[in-house]
């Protein structure tokens, strides 16, 4: 980024190269918010699950709730530790993240656990207790984004290299 640029107060939605990581809203960091809401909601959905299908004990806390501990566990605390403790400990290399990129990650870990919510809502009650399949679904679903993620890391160098080389000219 060149120090006009750094002047702009811009910053667009998508983060296409390494310089608006962490400042726009989406950037490809954001997939892997979105495995997280995915797989956060799978394993806390693991507290109803496995007394329900292993010891006949019904649901102790509702669905919603699950949800609910995953946007805290999954969104809100680990926006602290790695805007805090990660970045203290030098294994970020871009400094925080912005606000702006925050929220939209809190967002992006809401939206997935919502989505594993309904697929709960439809394969475990509408299907009649296919709790296998749930599983199987979600596993599917993080792998999915786990690659999409992997993807967009591969574009955004990709274009962050071809943005220097085209500054250098």
């Amino acid at each position: 980024m060149n120090d006009q640029e750094k002047k702009d107060k811009y910053i667009p939605f998508i983060g296409l190269v390494d310089d608006y990581v962490g400042r726009s809203a989406w950037d490809f960091y954001s997939w892997g918010h979105i495995a997280m809401g995915i797989g956060g909601y799978l394993i806390l959905s693991l507290l109803i699950t496995i007394p329900r299908q292993y010891m006949g004990i019904p649901e102790l806390i509702p669905w919603w709730f699950v949800w609910i501990l995953t946007i805290l566990i999954c969104g809100f605390l680990w926006e602290l530790f790695e805007n805090s403790l990660v970045y203290y400990w030098g294994w970020r290399n871009k400094g925080i993240d912005s606000l702006l990129n925050s929220i939209w990650d809190i967002i992006f870990v809401s939206i997935a656990s919502a989505v594993m919510w309904l697929f709960q809502y439809i394969i475990v009650d509408l299907l009649e207790n296919r709790i296998r399949w749930f599983y199987i679904v979600g596993i599917i679903s993080f792998l999915i984004i786990l690659i999409i993620y992997f993807i967009g890391y591969y574009i955004t160098n990709q274009n962050t290299k071809n943005a220097r080389k085209a500054r250098k000219k």
